[in-house]
């Protein structure tokens, strides 16, 4: 019988890796010096969020692929509403800067991902899998035999992934160093706010792991996740290249600016997944003396992109294609494995400290 963990810390390996070459992309003489660099920052950095939190006893190290959502079919309606020159794609556009060996850099990468599975520590990376479909998938995957998960990012898109399971109390959280503790809200009517947690049906090590945790952070974000999501879904990312499915023009005719939904217009009860419940909100948004004739787009397309957005937005088991739930569905065994000092040992050997810059960040 494989071994349980307590709690698995799930990195977002590609925010990993471009946050700590933002911190040293300035101050090596050439192209080998930083990827070495690199790597060993982030592995630096994964013993501070081990010593940090000394509950973690498994590590999972998840990486892009590429996104099967740049596949999906873009409805017309949304090439029609584009400033000339603007991508439709998803996050099409995001470019590398042609300044760095970003080629370079990825292999050094690549080669740090194989020394951290052949020494034990679960990699993930397939074509077409998004670091955010990993998180889904091992969180949810985790919680489900009873281990409890850390998502280290900053991706605000995973906090969509915090819960808190009722029965037994298994739990995934966000954190950031800089960010972080994001969790469900709390129950604020005790007078002890983790009292939410420690009812009869807690398991003691639930109890302890989470106290840990929450005990560690200066700061903490307690969060409704489908608030994330509806925000997303109506008002866009420009980040990854999502569109507002509701475009407002500006009170002025001859203004060409236009608005996306204000936040006061948004119903955060809204039942994302009824279409009757999204079609009556569209309604009352385009029958508003707000928005009334101020938007070119049908009701019809607005719920149409309302969908489109959600495809792209929401982690979830329904949204994925087949042959995209099959692939992350391979990986049905995992190590058990916390121990990334034979792999720092392995890269301090040949790289110089950099202790200082990790206390910088």
């Amino acid at each position: 019988m494989m071994k349980q963990s307590k709690l698995t810390l799930i990195i977002d390996g590609n925010w990993l890796l471009m946050s700590r070459f933002a911190v040293l992309s300035n101050q090596y003489k050439d192209d080998k010096e930083l990827c070495e660099q690199i790597q060993l920052l982030m592995l630096k950095s994964i013993s501070l969020v081990l010593r940090t939190f000394p509950d973690i006893d498994n590590i999972i190290f998840i990486s892009d692929g590429g996104s099967w959502r740049s596949n999906v079919d873009i409805p017309q309606f949304i090439y029609d509403e584009l400033e000339e020159g603007q991508p439709a794609t998803y996050k099409g556009q995001r470019h590398l800067s042609d300044e760095f060996n970003w080629k370079m850099i990825f292999q050094y990468y690549e080669e740090l991902m194989e020394k951290l599975n052949e020494n034990g520590i679960t990699t993930c990376r397939l074509p077409n899998i998004e670091g955010d479909d990993w998180c889904w998938y091992w969180s949810n995957k985790l919680n489900q035999e009873g281990t409890n998960c850390i998502i280290w990012s900053m991706d605000k898109d995973l906090t969509q992934l915090v819960n808190i399971n009722s029965q037994d109390s298994v739990f995934t959280v966000c954190w950031e160093s800089k960010m972080g503790l994001t969790c469900p809200v709390l129950n604020k009517e005790e007078e002890d706010p983790l009292q939410f947690f420690f009812n009869d049906i807690t398991k003691e090590y639930n109890n302890r792991i989470f106290r840990n945790i929450y005990d560690k952070c200066k700061k903490v974000n307690e969060i409704n996740p489908q608030e994330i999501l509806i925000d997303k879904i109506i008002r866009g990312d420009a980040g990854d290249n999502i569109f507002p499915i509701i475009l407002k023009n500006a009170s002025n005719p001859e203004s060409k600016k236009k608005f996306r939904v204000a936040m006061k217009d948004i119903d955060f009860n809204l039942n994302i997944k009824d279409d009757h419940d999204i079609r009556e909100y569209i309604h009352n948004v385009m029958s508003s003396k707000k928005y009334a004739d101020k938007v070119k787009k049908s009701e019809e397309n607005i719920f149409e992109h309302f969908k489109y957005n959600y495809k792209l937005v929401v982690l979830d088991k329904n949204n994925y294609p087949d042959d995209v739930l099959n692939s992350m569905n391979s990986y049905t065994d995992y190590y058990v494995n916390n121990n990334i000092q034979p792999v720092l040992s392995y890269y301090t050997a040949k790289t110089t400290n950099i202790d200082n810059i990790l206390e910088s960040i």
